[in-house]
Protein backbone atom coordinates (compact mmCIF):
# COMPACT_ATOMS: atom_id res chain seq x y z
CA UNK A 1 0.00 0.00 0.00
CA UNK A 2 1.31 3.49 -0.55
CA UNK A 3 1.46 5.32 2.49
CA UNK A 4 0.17 9.45 2.06
CA UNK A 5 2.35 10.55 4.25
CA UNK A 6 5.81 9.20 2.49
CA UNK A 7 4.34 10.89 -0.09
CA UNK A 8 4.41 14.43 1.17
CA UNK A 9 7.34 14.42 2.90
CA UNK A 10 8.76 13.32 0.16
CA UNK A 11 11.53 10.27 -0.28
CA UNK A 12 14.45 8.87 -2.43
CA UNK A 13 15.58 5.40 -3.56
CA UNK A 14 19.40 5.16 -2.38
CA UNK A 15 21.25 3.21 -4.14
CA UNK A 16 25.27 1.37 -2.97
CA UNK A 17 27.34 -1.16 -3.80
CA UNK A 18 26.02 -4.83 -2.79
CA UNK A 19 29.47 -5.09 -0.60
CA UNK A 20 28.58 -2.09 1.28
CA UNK A 21 25.30 -3.61 2.37
CA UNK A 22 26.32 -4.52 6.25
CA UNK A 23 28.28 -1.34 6.50
CA UNK A 24 25.20 0.98 5.22
CA UNK A 25 23.18 -1.02 7.82
CA UNK A 26 25.06 -0.68 10.80
CA UNK A 27 25.57 2.99 10.17
CA UNK A 28 22.08 3.65 9.60
CA UNK A 29 21.56 1.78 13.04
CA UNK A 30 24.37 3.80 14.76
CA UNK A 31 22.86 7.38 13.21
CA UNK A 32 18.96 6.59 13.94
CA UNK A 33 18.31 6.65 10.31
CA UNK A 34 14.95 4.75 9.55
CA UNK A 35 15.00 3.00 6.12
CA UNK A 36 12.64 0.57 4.29
CA UNK A 37 12.52 -1.76 1.41
CA UNK A 38 16.17 -2.70 1.75
CA UNK A 39 16.40 -5.58 -0.88
CA UNK A 40 19.69 -6.69 -3.55
CA UNK A 41 19.44 -6.06 -7.45
CA UNK A 42 22.35 -7.57 -9.35
CA UNK A 43 25.52 -6.13 -7.13
CA UNK A 44 23.71 -3.70 -6.01
CA UNK A 45 21.70 -2.91 -2.89
CA UNK A 46 18.72 -0.21 -3.03
CA UNK A 47 16.32 1.07 -0.10
CA UNK A 48 13.99 3.88 0.54
CA UNK A 49 14.68 6.53 3.17
CA UNK A 50 12.78 9.94 3.32
CA UNK A 51 14.41 13.00 2.17
CA UNK A 52 16.11 14.78 5.10
CA UNK A 53 17.38 11.23 6.07
CA UNK A 54 18.68 10.25 2.59
CA UNK A 55 20.83 13.88 2.82
CA UNK A 56 22.40 12.82 5.73
CA UNK A 57 23.13 9.31 4.95
CA UNK A 58 24.59 10.32 2.09
CA UNK A 59 26.73 12.82 4.05
CA UNK A 60 27.63 10.10 6.40
CA UNK A 61 28.55 8.09 3.53
CA UNK A 62 30.70 10.76 1.94
CA UNK A 63 32.88 10.51 5.34
CA UNK A 64 33.67 6.95 5.37
CA UNK A 65 34.01 7.14 1.63
CA UNK A 66 30.93 4.88 0.61
CA UNK A 67 29.83 5.60 -2.76
CA UNK A 68 26.03 5.99 -2.94
CA UNK A 69 24.01 7.19 -5.53
CA UNK A 70 20.12 8.56 -5.70
CA UNK A 71 18.46 6.50 -7.73
CA UNK A 72 14.84 7.71 -7.67
CA UNK A 73 13.77 11.33 -6.09
CA UNK A 74 10.05 10.66 -5.70
CA UNK A 75 7.54 12.60 -3.53
CA UNK A 76 5.33 16.00 -3.20
CA UNK A 77 8.96 18.12 -2.59
CA UNK A 78 10.58 16.45 -6.02
CA UNK A 79 7.60 16.85 -8.12
CA UNK A 80 7.77 20.60 -6.79
CA UNK A 81 11.04 20.96 -7.86
CA UNK A 82 10.62 18.98 -11.23
CA UNK A 83 7.28 21.14 -11.97
CA UNK A 84 7.70 24.69 -10.58
CA UNK A 85 7.27 26.44 -13.86
CA UNK A 86 4.75 24.65 -14.85
CA UNK A 87 1.38 26.35 -13.25
CA UNK A 88 -1.07 24.37 -14.95
CA UNK A 89 -0.16 21.44 -12.46
CA UNK A 90 -0.69 23.79 -9.70
CA UNK A 91 -3.78 25.11 -10.42
CA UNK A 92 -4.74 21.12 -10.67
CA UNK A 93 -3.43 20.56 -7.37
CA UNK A 94 -5.78 23.50 -6.11
CA UNK A 95 -8.99 22.13 -7.64
CA UNK A 96 -8.20 18.43 -6.91
CA UNK A 97 -7.70 19.94 -2.42
CA UNK A 98 -11.48 21.67 -3.96
CA UNK A 99 -12.97 18.23 -4.80
CA UNK A 100 -11.36 16.87 -2.10
CA UNK A 101 -13.10 19.27 0.34
CA UNK A 102 -16.58 18.56 -1.59
CA UNK A 103 -16.54 14.56 -1.29
CA UNK A 104 -17.54 15.35 2.72
CA UNK A 105 -20.58 14.56 1.22
CA UNK A 106 -20.10 11.22 -0.80
CA UNK A 107 -19.66 7.91 0.50
CA UNK A 108 -16.10 7.29 1.10
CA UNK A 109 -16.14 3.72 2.47
CA UNK A 110 -18.92 0.80 2.89
CA UNK A 111 -18.22 -1.27 5.69
CA UNK A 112 -19.43 -4.40 6.05
CA UNK A 113 -20.43 -6.79 9.47
CA UNK A 114 -22.34 -9.38 9.85
CA UNK A 115 -21.24 -11.63 6.79
CA UNK A 116 -19.58 -15.32 7.04
CA UNK A 117 -19.90 -16.75 3.82
CA UNK A 118 -20.54 -14.20 1.85
CA UNK A 119 -17.63 -11.85 0.49
CA UNK A 120 -17.54 -8.21 1.58
CA UNK A 121 -17.09 -7.40 -2.10
CA UNK A 122 -19.97 -9.65 -2.86
CA UNK A 123 -21.87 -7.51 -0.82
CA UNK A 124 -20.79 -4.02 -1.89
CA UNK A 125 -21.28 -5.91 -5.69
CA UNK A 126 -25.03 -6.22 -4.63
CA UNK A 127 -25.32 -2.70 -2.98
CA UNK A 128 -24.36 -1.41 -6.38
CA UNK A 129 -26.81 -3.34 -8.32
CA UNK A 130 -29.60 -2.09 -6.13
CA UNK A 131 -28.35 2.00 -6.05
CA UNK A 132 -25.57 2.48 -3.86
CA UNK A 133 -22.19 2.97 -4.40
CA UNK A 134 -18.69 4.39 -2.93
CA UNK A 135 -18.88 8.03 -4.46
CA UNK A 136 -22.78 8.52 -4.18
CA UNK A 137 -24.11 11.87 -2.71
CA UNK A 138 -24.96 10.86 1.14
CA UNK A 139 -28.36 13.27 0.43
CA UNK A 140 -29.49 11.42 -2.45
CA UNK A 141 -29.97 7.96 -0.69
CA UNK A 142 -32.76 6.67 0.14
CA UNK A 143 -31.62 3.65 2.73
CA UNK A 144 -34.85 2.15 3.50
CA UNK A 145 -35.61 1.75 -0.40
CA UNK A 146 -32.04 0.00 -0.98
CA UNK A 147 -32.56 -2.42 1.90
CA UNK A 148 -35.67 -3.53 0.14
CA UNK A 149 -34.14 -3.84 -3.52
CA UNK A 150 -31.02 -5.98 -1.92
CA UNK A 151 -33.90 -8.58 0.27
CA UNK A 152 -35.64 -8.56 -2.90
CA UNK A 153 -32.26 -9.29 -5.44
CA UNK A 154 -30.33 -11.20 -3.09
CA UNK A 155 -30.90 -15.09 -2.08
CA UNK A 156 -28.53 -14.75 0.07
CA UNK A 157 -28.92 -11.88 2.38
CA UNK A 158 -32.40 -12.79 4.65
CA UNK A 159 -31.90 -9.04 6.70
CA UNK A 160 -30.43 -5.67 6.15
CA UNK A 161 -29.79 -2.57 7.72
CA UNK A 162 -27.68 0.75 6.50
CA UNK A 163 -26.75 3.20 8.64
CA UNK A 164 -24.48 6.07 7.56
CA UNK A 165 -22.24 7.59 9.76
CA UNK A 166 -20.37 10.79 8.23
CA UNK A 167 -18.65 9.51 5.23
CA UNK A 168 -18.95 5.80 6.24
CA UNK A 169 -22.03 3.79 5.14
CA UNK A 170 -21.92 0.99 7.72
CA UNK A 171 -24.18 -2.07 6.17
CA UNK A 172 -24.72 -4.54 8.74
CA UNK A 173 -26.21 -8.05 6.90
CA UNK A 174 -27.77 -11.27 8.30
CA UNK A 175 -27.71 -14.29 5.86
CA UNK A 176 -30.21 -16.65 5.15
CA UNK A 177 -29.55 -20.64 6.05
CA UNK A 178 -28.73 -22.57 3.62
CA UNK A 179 -30.83 -25.70 3.23
CA UNK A 180 -29.88 -28.87 1.50
CA UNK A 181 -32.70 -29.44 -1.92
CA UNK A 182 -33.11 -33.04 -2.27
CA UNK A 183 -35.75 -34.63 -4.50
CA UNK A 184 -38.18 -36.24 -2.99
CA UNK A 185 -40.18 -38.80 -4.57
CA UNK A 186 -43.08 -41.28 -3.62
CA UNK A 187 -41.54 -44.34 -5.08
CA UNK A 188 -38.22 -45.00 -6.12
CA UNK A 189 -34.92 -47.96 -6.76
CA UNK A 190 -31.37 -47.79 -6.46
CA UNK A 191 -29.88 -48.73 -9.47
CA UNK A 192 -26.07 -49.51 -10.73
CA UNK A 193 -24.43 -45.90 -12.06
CA UNK A 194 -21.41 -48.41 -13.41
CA UNK A 195 -20.72 -51.65 -13.56
CA UNK A 196 -19.13 -53.21 -10.80
CA UNK A 197 -18.94 -56.19 -8.03
CA UNK A 198 -20.97 -55.57 -5.04
CA UNK A 199 -18.76 -55.38 -1.64
CA UNK A 200 -21.21 -54.01 1.37
CA UNK A 201 -24.67 -52.28 1.78
CA UNK A 202 -24.68 -49.73 4.22
CA UNK A 203 -27.97 -47.99 5.60
CA UNK A 204 -30.34 -49.33 3.16
CA UNK A 205 -33.96 -49.23 2.71
CA UNK A 206 -35.69 -51.03 0.46
CA UNK A 207 -35.89 -54.28 -1.14
CA UNK A 208 -32.05 -55.84 -2.20
CA UNK A 209 -32.16 -57.27 -5.45
CA UNK A 210 -28.41 -58.43 -5.57
CA UNK A 211 -26.25 -59.67 -2.91
CA UNK A 212 -22.08 -59.27 -2.16
CA UNK A 213 -19.86 -60.78 -4.36
CA UNK A 214 -22.16 -60.51 -7.87
CA UNK A 215 -21.13 -58.93 -10.47
CA UNK A 216 -23.79 -55.68 -11.53
CA UNK A 217 -23.67 -53.58 -14.90
CA UNK A 218 -24.94 -50.13 -15.28
CA UNK A 219 -28.35 -49.69 -15.17
CA UNK A 220 -29.10 -53.08 -13.38
CA UNK A 221 -31.48 -53.10 -10.17
CA UNK A 222 -29.44 -52.85 -6.72
CA UNK A 223 -32.09 -52.09 -4.20
CA UNK A 224 -35.87 -52.12 -5.50
CA UNK A 225 -38.96 -49.79 -3.61
CA UNK A 226 -41.46 -51.96 -4.59
CA UNK A 227 -42.99 -54.78 -2.31
CA UNK A 228 -45.72 -57.61 -2.77
CA UNK A 229 -48.04 -57.76 0.06
CA UNK A 230 -49.06 -61.50 1.68
CA UNK A 231 -52.17 -60.43 0.83
CA UNK A 232 -52.04 -59.44 -2.46
CA UNK A 233 -51.41 -56.08 -4.06
CA UNK A 234 -48.16 -54.02 -3.59
CA UNK A 235 -46.67 -51.50 -1.45
CA UNK A 236 -44.30 -48.65 -2.93
CA UNK A 237 -41.23 -47.25 -0.93
CA UNK A 238 -38.23 -44.81 -1.97
CA UNK A 239 -35.20 -46.90 -1.38
CA UNK A 240 -32.19 -45.27 -0.15
CA UNK A 241 -28.87 -46.17 1.30
CA UNK A 242 -24.98 -47.15 -0.01
CA UNK A 243 -23.63 -49.55 -2.36
CA UNK A 244 -20.13 -50.11 -2.47
CA UNK A 245 -18.95 -51.62 -5.59
CA UNK A 246 -15.43 -52.79 -6.56
CA UNK A 247 -15.25 -50.98 -10.06
CA UNK A 248 -12.32 -50.49 -12.39
CA UNK A 249 -11.30 -47.61 -14.60
CA UNK A 250 -8.82 -46.78 -16.91
CA UNK A 251 -6.83 -43.25 -17.84
CA UNK A 252 -4.80 -42.27 -20.43
CA UNK A 253 -2.14 -39.13 -20.22
CA UNK A 254 -0.49 -37.70 -23.25
CA UNK A 255 2.37 -35.42 -22.54
CA UNK A 256 3.95 -34.14 -25.78
CA UNK A 257 7.44 -33.75 -26.03
CA UNK A 258 7.82 -30.49 -27.84
CA UNK A 259 5.34 -27.76 -27.37
CA UNK A 260 4.77 -23.84 -28.06
CA UNK A 261 6.02 -21.58 -24.77
CA UNK A 262 6.16 -17.76 -24.17
CA UNK A 263 9.02 -16.25 -24.52
CA UNK A 264 8.93 -12.11 -23.25
CA UNK A 265 10.81 -10.22 -25.53
CA UNK A 266 11.78 -7.79 -22.46
CA UNK A 267 9.41 -5.36 -23.61
CA UNK A 268 6.54 -3.61 -21.20
CA UNK A 269 4.31 -0.74 -21.91
CA UNK A 270 3.21 1.15 -18.83
CA UNK A 271 -0.03 2.93 -18.22
CA UNK A 272 -0.87 4.86 -15.43
CA UNK A 273 -4.39 5.85 -13.70
CA UNK A 274 -5.64 8.12 -11.02
CA UNK A 275 -8.49 6.70 -9.09
CA UNK A 276 -10.56 9.07 -7.72
CA UNK A 277 -14.43 7.02 -6.29
CA UNK A 278 -15.48 5.85 -9.62
CA UNK A 279 -13.77 7.59 -11.83
CA UNK A 280 -10.21 6.93 -13.40
CA UNK A 281 -7.92 10.09 -15.31
CA UNK A 282 -4.83 8.40 -16.93
CA UNK A 283 -1.67 10.23 -16.40
CA UNK A 284 0.84 8.22 -18.05
CA UNK A 285 1.65 6.08 -20.79
CA UNK A 286 0.30 5.49 -24.38
CA UNK A 287 -3.28 5.15 -25.33
CA UNK A 288 -3.89 1.74 -26.48
CA UNK A 289 -1.45 -1.67 -26.61
CA UNK A 290 0.83 -2.01 -29.61
CA UNK A 291 2.43 -5.35 -28.89
CA UNK A 292 0.37 -8.23 -30.59
CA UNK A 293 1.19 -10.70 -28.32
CA UNK A 294 1.30 -9.68 -24.66
CA UNK A 295 0.45 -10.50 -20.79
CA UNK A 296 -1.71 -7.56 -19.22
CA UNK A 297 -1.01 -6.95 -15.79
CA UNK A 298 -3.54 -4.98 -14.01
CA UNK A 299 -3.00 -3.88 -10.17
CA UNK A 300 -4.44 -1.21 -8.54
CA UNK A 301 -2.85 0.26 -4.76
CA UNK A 302 -5.34 2.31 -3.15
CA UNK A 303 -4.29 4.90 -0.53
CA UNK A 304 -4.37 4.01 3.24
CA UNK A 305 -4.46 6.22 6.52
CA UNK A 306 -3.56 5.44 9.57
CA UNK A 307 -5.44 2.96 11.43
CA UNK A 308 -5.75 0.71 8.45
CA UNK A 309 -8.44 2.86 6.97
CA UNK A 310 -8.26 2.59 3.22
CA UNK A 311 -9.04 5.39 0.95
CA UNK A 312 -11.12 5.29 -2.40
CA UNK A 313 -8.06 6.66 -3.84
CA UNK A 314 -5.18 5.47 -5.81
CA UNK A 315 -2.78 4.68 -8.60
CA UNK A 316 -3.99 1.85 -11.25
CA UNK A 317 -1.33 0.62 -13.36
CA UNK A 318 -1.13 -1.28 -16.12
CA UNK A 319 1.66 -3.16 -17.83
CA UNK A 320 1.55 -5.06 -20.98
CA UNK A 321 4.57 -7.72 -21.35
CA UNK A 322 5.60 -8.45 -24.72
CA UNK A 323 6.39 -11.92 -25.82
CA UNK A 324 6.98 -14.26 -28.45
CA UNK A 325 5.73 -17.95 -29.22
CA UNK A 326 8.87 -20.49 -29.30
CA UNK A 327 8.68 -23.71 -29.75
CA UNK A 328 10.50 -25.99 -27.20
CA UNK A 329 10.90 -29.34 -25.83
CA UNK A 330 10.60 -31.27 -22.66
CA UNK A 331 12.95 -33.68 -21.34
CA UNK A 332 12.01 -37.48 -20.98
CA UNK A 333 12.18 -37.21 -17.13
CA UNK A 334 10.09 -33.75 -17.52
CA UNK A 335 7.05 -34.94 -19.81
CA UNK A 336 6.73 -37.94 -16.84
CA UNK A 337 6.44 -35.89 -13.61
CA UNK A 338 4.24 -33.86 -15.74
CA UNK A 339 2.13 -37.01 -16.32
CA UNK A 340 2.41 -37.70 -13.16
CA UNK A 341 0.72 -35.08 -11.75
CA UNK A 342 -1.81 -34.88 -14.39
CA UNK A 343 -3.31 -38.39 -14.07
CA UNK A 344 -3.08 -37.48 -10.18
CA UNK A 345 -5.92 -34.93 -10.93
CA UNK A 346 -7.66 -36.96 -13.38
CA UNK A 347 -7.79 -39.65 -10.72
CA UNK A 348 -9.06 -37.20 -7.83
CA UNK A 349 -11.42 -35.38 -10.17
CA UNK A 350 -13.42 -38.18 -11.53
CA UNK A 351 -13.63 -40.54 -8.18
CA UNK A 352 -13.25 -38.06 -5.71
CA UNK A 353 -15.27 -40.13 -2.79
CA UNK A 354 -13.60 -43.42 -3.89
CA UNK A 355 -10.75 -45.46 -2.21
CA UNK A 356 -8.39 -46.72 -4.32
CA UNK A 357 -7.18 -50.30 -3.87
CA UNK A 358 -5.07 -50.80 -6.83
CA UNK A 359 -3.59 -49.91 -9.46
CA UNK A 360 -1.92 -51.18 -12.93
CA UNK A 361 0.95 -48.56 -14.43
CA UNK A 362 2.58 -48.65 -17.95
CA UNK A 363 4.45 -46.18 -20.07
CA UNK A 364 5.62 -45.52 -23.41
CA UNK A 365 7.82 -42.85 -25.18
CA UNK A 366 7.68 -42.08 -28.80
CA UNK A 367 8.94 -39.59 -30.99
CA UNK A 368 6.80 -37.41 -30.13
CA UNK A 369 5.37 -37.99 -26.87
CA UNK A 370 5.10 -40.09 -23.26
CA UNK A 371 2.05 -42.14 -23.13
CA UNK A 372 1.03 -42.96 -19.02
CA UNK A 373 -1.95 -45.59 -18.96
CA UNK A 374 -3.53 -46.49 -15.67
CA UNK A 375 -6.16 -48.75 -14.70
CA UNK A 376 -7.49 -48.50 -11.43
CA UNK A 377 -9.57 -50.32 -8.81
CA UNK A 378 -11.81 -48.86 -6.70
CA UNK A 379 -14.28 -48.92 -3.70
CA UNK A 380 -16.78 -46.67 -4.34
CA UNK A 381 -20.97 -46.04 -3.99
CA UNK A 382 -22.68 -47.48 -7.14
CA UNK A 383 -25.87 -46.39 -6.14
CA UNK A 384 -28.31 -44.10 -7.85
CA UNK A 385 -31.87 -43.13 -7.27
CA UNK A 386 -34.14 -44.03 -10.04
CA UNK A 387 -37.68 -43.02 -9.78
CA UNK A 388 -40.50 -45.64 -10.23
CA UNK A 389 -43.26 -44.10 -12.50
CA UNK A 390 -46.55 -44.53 -10.64
CA UNK A 391 -50.25 -43.94 -12.63
CA UNK A 392 -52.13 -41.09 -10.59
CA UNK A 393 -49.36 -39.82 -8.55
CA UNK A 394 -46.59 -37.36 -9.43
Amino acid sequence: MLHPLLFWVGYQRLRVDRSYAGEIMNLCRAGGFVYRDFSFRGDYAEFLCTGRHARRIREACRDRGIPVVVAADCGLPALLRRYRRRYGIFVGALLFCGILFISGKVVWRIQVDGNRSVSDAAVIQELERCGMSVGDRIGALDTAIIENRVLIASDEISWISINLIGTVARVEIRETIPYEETESYSAANLVAARSGTVELFEDVRGNIAVKIGDTVAEGELLVGGLYQNPTGGFRYTCARGRVLARTQRSFEIEIPLRYEKKAYTGQVAVEKYLIFFKKEVKFFGNTGNSYGSCDTIDTVEYWELPGGVTLPIGIRTVRHRAYETVEAERSTESAMELAYERLRWQMEGEVPDGRLVRKELTSELTDSAFLLRCTAEYIEDIAKTQKIEIEGIP
